[in-house]
């Protein structure tokens, strides 16, 4: 054996910390980090070598507190010379229960005389953050980047830190990693009391540098809308990831030196963000109610001119930029209308460039019995449009609608000598024949089938303007589309679960006659038990809601067949319902 080569193995086996006096045997137990937060997973590695086969294994700690998962085990055999010696690095993985230091004991191994143990290793678990010391990369404020180059960390930025009450914030949650991530995220969002919170889309992937290391990114965006003016908290978001944690060998001039790959579970959290939230400037106009963003109105009214009894329908539309859900319905009323119908209300959103964004829509049919002109008065809408930093308003035309009498009232019998009816033929040729007006029999009969045809098309033409007036045929017609386009089991089961919870919204507001959209859970019960619903229906509906909801947190490997249970639960309600509109 060379100088050089002694020199190496040397070094080998002293790196490797407490040795037995034989040499032979040795063993080095290390930690990292050394403080951690209740809940955190630290990792605790452990070096063992020995000159011989007999490798000896390293048990699993047993620490009081503390729960300690075995991540794996790399092996190495090194045959330099006809000397054999074989290395072993074990991964624990160690989740603390509750605060305090904790003392990971020694670890003892034995293999016939030789016999070595580890020294004894502290583990501070606190959520105060340690002194002198920077902080950790997921906690960095917002804009700046980490020292050094971890191998995966956490961020959470706003794109502003002070701004109106009902004015979009937008949280991005950040997991940068150089190393591969095994499987889904599982992420829990922040606390945010005080704030209206609307997801933006599924989860983004990119890459970037981050202090001269290239990282993977996965952004989470969502948008925030504060409800209470002063200074709020976003509390800390939390991810769970499982990670692929290569363990080189501990001799590295082994010809069988093969990297071992042990997965392992990471857990990142991000500190508090501070909100500071103004209120509403004075001055709002008359009708204004709490809308904030950038909006504008639009009114159609569906024809000028209809017939004592039939309806006329007016549709507004608010769109723009903001917090859609929590705009009120706008307002449509007429004078000289004998009834009115809420034939609908809708309400779209959009999640693009992360804004949230929509329509908000309102059908209302107005009918009149007697002849003359109805009056649809102007639709009016005030919101505030923060960028300005002033109130805005628009408003609609008053349209007015001439009704005509009824068209069975309209109609009257052809007047004496008017019209022409049927000659038949002479009943001889020349002077002497007689010449009658009375039409034949064949023309008879023609003129008869005729007009019980034309009696059946207008009882029919008549009938089908019945239904189509009728409120509850428009609200099965509105119910339709959610079976067929709003329920689907295939995607991401998150967002298959927020289009199902859209569609069983928006279909039990069909059944009930109520808008339930934006509405919290208190107000969406109030509204459905005043409208009818009962309650057992009711706890039907919040029990799927709940079911809907925590399908974005449920554990990755039952994600997927939770949604599907869900959805099919919301398809069976929703037929339901289209059973009940249609009897």
């Amino acid at each position: 054996m060379t100088g050089r080569r002694l020199a190496l193995l040397f070094f080998v086996l002293s790196a490797l910390g407490n040795t037995s006096p034989s040499g032979k045997l040795s063993i080095e137990a290390r930690i990292a980090p050394n403080r951690i937060a209740p809940g955190g997973i630290a990792t605790l590695t452990v070096d063992v070598g020995f000159d011989g086969l007999n490798l000896p294994e390293v048990g699993a700690p047993v620490i009081a507190g503390v729960d300690v998962e075995r991540g794996g085990t790399a092996q190495n055999l090194s045959i330099l010379n006809g000397r054999v010696t074989r290395t072993s690095t074990t991964v624990f993985r160690l989740i603390p229960r509750g605060e305090g230091t904790i003392v990971i004991p020694a670890l003892r191994i034995a293999v016939g005389n030789d016999r070595v143990q580890s020294d004894p290793i502290t583990l501070t678990v606190t959520t105060a953050a340690p002194r002198g010391q920077p902080p950790a990369p997921g906690n960095l404020p917002p804009g700046t980047a980490p020292s050094g180059t971890p191998e995966i960390f956490v961020k959470a930025v706003v794109d502003r830190s002070r701004v109106y009450w009902n004015q979009q914030i937008t949280l991005r949650l950040r997991l940068y990693s150089r190393i591969d991530v095994l499987g889904d995220v599982d992420w829990k969002p922040p606390a945010a009391n005080g704030f209206w919170t609307e997801t933006l889309g599924p989860a983004r992937q990119g890459r970037v540098r981050v202090n001269g290391a290239e990282y993977a990114v996965m952004e989470f965006p969502s948008a925030l809308f504060p409800t209470k003016t002063g200074t709020l908290t976003i509390g800390p978001a939390r991810i769970r990831c499982r990670v692929a944690r290569v363990l080189q060998p501990p001799d590295p001039w082994s010809m069988l030196a093969i990297p071992d790959v042990v997965p392992e579970d990471v857990q990142l959290d991000t500190d508090p963000m501070q909100i500071v939230v103004d209120p509403l400037p004075a001055g709002a106009p008359a009708g204004f109610d709490g809308a904030v963003g950038k909006f504008h109105l639009a009114f159609h009214v569906d024809g000028l001119t209809v017939r004592a009894g039939e309806p006329v329908a007016a549709r507004a539309t608010i769109g723009g930029e903001g917090n859609v859900p929590s705009i009120r319905d706008p307002e449509i009323h007429a004078r000289g209308a004998s009834r009115e119908y809420v034939v609908g209300t809708s309400t779209r959103l959009e999640r693009a460039n992360d804004r949230l964004s929509g329509e908000r829509e309102r059908d209302v049919a107005f009918v009149s019995d007697q002849p003359g002109t109805l009056e649809i008065l102007p639709v009016r809408f005030a919101w505030f449009d923060p960028e300005a930093g002033s109130y805005r308003s628009q408003s609609s035309e008053a349209v007015q609608v001439r009704v005509l009498p009824d068209s069975a009232g309209a109609a009257s019998a052809p007047a004496a000598g008017s019209g022409a009816a049927l000659a038949g033929p002479r009943a001889g040729t020349g002077p002497s024949g007689a010449l009658t007006l009375n039409p034949t029999g064949m023309s008879a009969a023609l003129f008869g089938s005729s007009a019980l045809l034309l009696g059946v098309a207008l009882l029919t033409g008549r009938s089908r303007r019945r239904r189509d007036r009728d409120p509850r045929w428009a609200r099965l017609r509105a119910l339709e589309p959610l079976l067929t386009r709003g329920l689907s089991e295939t995607g991401e089961p998150a967002a298959a679960a927020a289009r199902a919870e859209e569609a069983l919204r928006k279909g039990a507001g069909f059944r009930h006659d109520v808008d339930l959209g934006g509405l919290a859970r208190p107000e969406r019960d109030r509204a459905l038990g005043a409208h009818g619903a009962p309650d057992a229906e009711i706890a039907e509906l919040e029990s799927l809601f709940d079911q809907l909801a925590a399908i974005a947190y449920a554990p990755p490997e039952t994600r997927r067949s939770d949604a599907k249970q869900a959805i099919l639960a919301v398809r069976r309600l929703l037929e339901r319902y289209r059973k009940e509109l249609s009897t």
